[in-house]
C-alpha cells in the first residue's frame, strides 16, 4: 500500500480493510454461508476503521487515514456522532474519544465542542453519558459550560459524567456546584463528585467532608481520608476539631486510619484503639503495623 489514503483506489482500500479484519480474527472461507456478502464500506467507514486499528504493521495507513479525517473536520466529527457511538469495539470507542481530542486542539477548534453540545440535546441519556465522557477527554476547558446543565439530570450516569467534566476542567465556579448536594449522593456518583472536588485545588470548608467517613463504600471513605489529609497538610491539630464527640467503633476505625497518616495523633490513637472490635483492630494492623 503506497501513497496517502486520499490517493488510494477503492480496490486497494478494500484489500487493506480485509487485511485489517483478518488480523482482528474475522474468519473467511470454509464454513461461510454461500449467501454471505462482505459489508459495503463508505469512504468514511474505511478511513475510520483503518485509523482506529492498533496493528503496528498498519501504522502508515493509520496515520494517513487520521490526517484525512482531521482535514474533513466537521464531516468526520458528524459521521462519528451519527455512526460510531454504538456497536463499536473498545478500540474504536477509544478512537472516537481520541479523535475529538485531536480535532479540538485544546479548544482552538470549537467545532467538536459545538457538535457535542448539539448531540447532547437530541440524544437519550444512555448516549448523553458517553458524549459527556468524550467532552471530558477533549482538553477544551470551555466544554464545562455545556456539561453544567446535566448535573441535575434524572440519570445518575449522566450526572456522573457531567461531574467528571467539572473535574477535568477546574474552575472556581465549579466548587459550589460540587459541594451542593454532596451529602445526598451515593456510591459511584459520590466517588465522582469527590474526585472532581479534589481536582479543583486547595479545599476550603473541608470540615464538611468529615461525616462522609461513614460512607458505606471503602473507596469513598479512602478518598475522604486522602482529601482531609491534603486539606490540612496532615496536621492532626486541625483535624481534631472535626472529630465527632460520639462515634461507634466503625467510625472510630476510620478516624484511626486517618490518624495513622496524620502528624501528632498519638494521644488520640492511644485513647481510641481500645474501643475498636478485635476485627477492626486486625484491619487497622493490616493497614499499617502500629
Amino acid at each position: 500500500m503506497t501513497g496517502s489514503i486520499g490517493d488510494m483506489d477503492m480496490g486497494s482500500m478494500r484489500n487493506s480493510l480485509c487485511a485489517a479484519m483478518l488480523s482482528a480474527g474475522v474468519a473467511f472461507g470454509a464454513g461461510t454461508p454461500a449467501f454471505w456478502k462482505p459489508p459495503v464500506f463508505t469512504r468514511l467507514d474505511s478511513l475510520f476503521i483503518v485509523a482506529a486499528t492498533g496493528e503496528p504493521r498498519f501504522e502508515n495507513q493509520r496515520d494517513s487515514s487520521q490526517k484525512v479525517l482531521l482535514a474533513l473536520d466537521t464531516v468526520a466529527l458528524s459521521y462519528m456522532l451519527a455512526h460510531r457511538l454504538t456497536g463499536q469495539t473498545p478500540r474504536q470507542r477509544h478512537y472516537v474519544e481520541t479523535f475529538f481530542m485531536l480535532a479540538s486542539d485544546s479548544g482552538r477548534n470549537a467545532q467538536p465542542r459545538t457538535l457535542l453540545s448539539r448531540a447532547l440535546v437530541v440524544n437519550l441519556d444512555t448516549l448523553r453519558a458517553e458524549l459527556l465522557y468524550i467532552g471530558s477527554q477533549m482538553n477544551d476547558t470551555a466544554f464545562r459550560r455545556e456539561a453544567i446543565p446535566y448535573l441535575h439530570s434524572d440519570s445518575a450516569g449522566v450526572r456522573r459524567m457531567a461531574t467528571r467534566c467539572l473535574g477535568a476542567y477546574p474552575n472556581p465556579g465549579n466548587v459550589p456546584l460540587l459541594w451542593k448536594g454532596l451529602e445526598e449522593t451515593r456510591g459511584l456518583e459520590r466517588q465522582e463528585r469527590l474526585w472532581a472536588l479534589d481536582a479543583q485545588g486547595p479545599l476550603v470548608g473541608w470540615q464538611r467532608l468529615a461525616p462522609l467517613l461513614r460512607d458505606s463504600l471503602f473507596f469513598n471513605r479512602q478518598k475522604v481520608r486522602d482529601m482531609l489529609l491534603k486539606a490540612t497538610d496532615s496536621s492532626w491539630t486541625e483535624l481534631l476539631d472535626a472529630v465527632p464527640s460520639e462515634m461507634d467503633s466503625a467510625e472510630g476505625l476510620e478516624w484511626c486510619l486517618l490518624a495513622l497518616d496524620a502528624k501528632g495523633s498519638s494521644e488520640f490513637l492511644e485513647s481510641t484503639l481500645p474501643t475498636l472490635t478485635q476485627e477492626e483492630y486486625r484491619l487497622l494492623s493490616q493497614y499499617r503495623k502500629y
